[in-house]
């Protein structure tokens, strides 16, 4: 539905995926602040008030800063690698590389969008995963300093990352099922 209305608004310039995904993630945040937030209560042995906190504070960082900075990581080397024109692929590797290697700013094939959209966030969370690990563990660790739960944070932050992201895994397969 959505890449129904972004069609032909983006026809001739592609699809700059940030502008497409940051409203979603902005949605999705209370959720995963929630679901985090539960998590490091629950295995970091720190109060409701410090787990909302850090939580908090750490996925608005990781969403408001880190996304876009990865975002603009890979629109730049997709064009050090020649992703900002149509490959000369046969099917289905024409395909592929559209949404994968092209995945932070799509070629404009209108037709196809219906499926590029949330096929290429998809992708797009893998980098994403990395990233919000990356910076909400330095954020838990600067907010929280040693934690004396069941797990220590750096393990901690993988293992939340890993619940939250297979939800939104989830989420973004039911999007490309439905479209």
């Amino acid at each position: 539905m959505f890449a129904k209305v972004m069609q032909p608004i983006l026809a001739n310039a592609g699809v700059p995926m940030l502008f497409v995904q940051m409203p979603l993630l902005l949605f999705a945040l209370p959720v995963v602040i929630a679901l985090e937030a539960a998590l490091c209560h629950r295995w970091l042995g720190i109060s409701w008030k410090q787990a909302w906190r850090a939580t908090a504070i750490a996925n608005v960082i990781s969403t408001v800063a880190g996304f876009p900075m990865m975002w603009i990581a890979l629109v730049i080397l997709q064009m050090i690698v020649g992703g900002g024109s149509f490959p000369n692929l046969p099917e289905p590797w024409f395909s592929v590389y559209t949404v994968t290697v092209q995945a932070a700013w799509l070629l404009p094939i209108e037709k196809r969008l219906y499926w590029m959209i949330p096929t290429a966030s998809l992708v797009l969370m893998i980098p994403a995963f990395f990233i919000t690990v990356l910076i909400e563990k330095r954020v838990y660790q600067m907010r929280l300093g040693e934690c004396l739960g069941s797990m220590g944070i750096g393990r901690a932050t993988w293992s939340m990352h890993l619940v939250s992201y297979g939800l939104l895994v989830v989420a973004g397969l039911f999007l490309l099922a439905t479209g």
